[in-house]
């Protein structure tokens, strides 16, 4: 899958997410957190390739809010839909 074709297809779901989603933050916050959850470096993944940026300092806030600035609840959202746990769901 190219670049353009995910992009294209974040796009999309998130379009309909913000129609879904009456806590359109909270679940956005969860569905990063999720990908953190599955990520070697946890939440430093998602910010790796821009660090420093202010990008990259919100998204590590953000993130921090939701599993902790120690990666805490990286566990909880491993078995959020999606993760390796989603049977729990």
């Amino acid at each position: 899958m190219s670049e353009l074709d995910y992009t294209r297809a974040a796009v999309a779901a998130i379009r309909r997410a913000v129609e879904a989603e009456q806590d359109f933050a909270g679940w956005l916050a969860g569905v990063l957190a999720t990908v953190a959850a599955h990520q070697e470096r946890g939440s430093h993944a998602l910010t790796a390739g821009r660090p420093g940026s202010w990008e990259a300092d919100h998204l590590r806030r953000l993130l921090d809010g939701t599993v902790g600035e120690d990666g805490s609840m990286l566990g909880y959202y491993a078995s959020q839909p999606g993760g390796p746990n989603e049977n729990l769901w």
